[in-house]
């Protein structure tokens, strides 16, 4: 199937605490496989005097608080960094995140990875972290506990050796448990060609139980450019499949124009709960997100709205191309040819903020996302 991907992405809501953490840095520590950043999360527990996660108290970006204040009930952070802002994600990224993305898999998750922990500061600090594990770690409840928003990238050990975890029921059962008692669930596939890529995550999603009534199948969508403009995109196919008929439609879709897919699977997502807020030309389920006990879950069929190349934050050499800005060089009659890149047309930040903010929706006053200066024109994020 590919050398692209698709991503769902798993966001939880734990018990309100006040976290002690020594000042340390949000990333992935070597213990446990990752390497992006220092000190990073330390699952079930933290560093000694610590109960959750870490949090980065040392970045230096510090956009303006533009929160509104109608938006700040009396709510409970999911823990505090030592300055005593308000952390609202304790974002978790499980498994491999994409590796392959545009200029023939020299893409990277880096965006993705900084807007997480960078771009989402107040005036103050941080309002959410994200650490990336990459090995495959068992999921407790204790594991989950330091966490309230969990991520589930690729479910294997290389994405190129088809190497996919196997998952135990006990797992299923402690993630189910977490999402009911208030966690939320972001799921995403399409990493590799190798269908198979499927099962631990509907192991994970459903098990015996089927306890979410969400399913990935081990089709390949999108797969072709339908205009022959998607070179313009770094190599996606633009969709804005928005669907406005369920009551959380809005929430999902704010204020979103386009994002890329490419080589992503479809989803299944039973039960009158079922919000599907993305179907492609057919009726395909490209997106979905339902209310499970006091948790949530939402799950994406493609994993490219995680390749920095989509942000809109980086030079592209797409943006001086004028057939993709949408200028005339003389060889079109049409003048005002619609621009084609990601800067110009995406609006991926607005995608996460969305996601994470129906996600975390008693958590939404505190949590912000503020486009640096070097994103593309109308790359903002309304709240």
């Amino acid at each position: 199937m590919k050398t692209f991907s698709s991503l769902f992405v798993v966001i939880g809501i734990a018990a309100a605490q006040s976290l002690g953490c020594a000042g340390a840095k949000v990333g992935v520590s070597d213990s446990t496989g990752g390497n992006q950043g220092g000190g990073g999360i330390s699952p079930g527990g933290g560093s000694s005097g610590s109960s959750g996660f870490f949090v980065d108290t040392d970045a230096s970006f510090t956009p303006p608080d533009t929160r509104k204040a109608d938006l700040m009930p009396d709510v409970e952070p999911f823990g505090y960094d030592d300055a005593g802002t308000p952390i609202c994600m304790a974002i978790l990224s499980l498994g491999q995140p994409g590796g392959t993305g545009a200029g023939n898999g020299n893409d990277n998750t880096n965006a993705f990875q900084d807007y997480m922990n960078k771009y989402t500061q107040s005036a103050t600090g941080a309002t959410s972290t994200m650490t990336m594990l990459r090995k495959h770690t068992t999921i407790t409840a204790d594991f989950l506990k330091g966490y309230n928003v969990l991520v589930l990238q690729a479910l294997e050990d290389d994405i190129n050796a088809g190497s996919i975890w196997t998952i135990s029921q006990s797992e299923t059962d402690a993630l189910a448990k977490w999402v009911q008692d208030g966690g939320s669930l972001i799921t995403m596939s399409g990493y590799s060609a190798n269908s198979n890529e499927v099962q631990p995550l509907n192991q994970l999603l459903g098990g015996s139980n089927k306890w979410s009534g969400i399913s990935y199948n081990a089709d390949d969508i999108f797969g072709t450019c339908p205009d022959n403009m998607c070179y313009c995109t770094d190599s996606s196919i633009p969709f804005d499949g928005w669907q406005s008929d369920y009551a959380d439609n809005d929430q999902l879709t704010h204020d979103l124009k386009k994002v890329g897919v490419f080589h992503g699977r479809s989803i299944n997502c039973s039960g009158s709960d079922c919000q599907v807020f993305a179907k492609d030309s057919s009726g395909t389920k490209i997106g979905v997100g339902k209310v499970v006990g006091k948790g949530r879950v939402v799950a994406w069929a493609d994993e490219w709205v995680t390749y920095t190349s989509q942000w809109g934050v980086q030079t592209s050499q797409w943006d001086s191309n004028v057939q993709c800005t949408g200028g005339d060089d003389g060889s079109h009659t049409d003048a005002l040819r619609e621009p084609h890149t990601a800067k110009l047309t995406y609006s991926i930040p607005q995608f996460w903020y969305n996601i994470f903010s129906w996600s975390q929706p008693d958590l939404k006053w505190c949590f912000i996302i503020n486009v640096p200066p070097e994103a593309g024109p109308g790359q903002t994020v309304i709240p």
